[in-house]
């Protein structure tokens, strides 16, 4: 969760980074690190009659950009979208703005309820960033690495 606290959080002076998410992953986040501080936070959500405090609720992804590009565009850095999976497939097919990914390979099963869209990693430019570490991490019984890449609209 550093890695992901630091890569969200971490924006040009003056501006924040904008995390989009969907319902249930704003609902899966515990209550007392709602909204996830020092970043401006949009959740998508067709069933939310409100918005909660210090967030902005969306119906679509179109709609969270409509925001961004308007309402917000002199306050935002980066924007990452965060899931869940719909929110993930939006982003990856929509043409307008570039998609960068970072992912966390674990490289061992892991017993899960919510997975990545399916992709065809190999059709992705794999990127290397200097604030991404690139070794195999090895933490509570768990191996893994990072790895960033781009998805060419083209």
């Amino acid at each position: 969760m550093a890695f992901f606290k630091r890569i969200t959080s971490t924006a040009r002076p003056g501006l924040q980074n904008a995390v989009i998410m969907g319902k249930n992953t704003w609902e899966s986040i515990p209550s007392k690190f709602r909204p996830l501080p020092g970043r401006i936070n949009i959740v998508i959500s067709s069933t939310m009659p409100t918005a909660p405090d210090g967030v902005y609720l969306c119906r679509s992804l179109s709609d969270c950009f409509h925001i961004l590009e308007n309402e917000l565009n002199t306050h935002v850095d980066q924007v990452f979208v965060i899931g869940g999976v719909r929110a993930y497939e939006e982003a990856m097919t929509q043409k307008e703005h570039p998609v960068r990914i970072y992912c966390t390979h674990v490289l061992q099963d892991v017993e899960c309820d919510a997975f990545f869209p399916s992709t065809d990693w190999e059709k992705l430019t794999k990127v290397t960033l200097p604030d991404v570490p690139t070794d195999l991490v090895e933490e509570n019984g768990y191996t893994y690495r990072f790895q960033v890449y781009d998805l060419d609209h083209n």
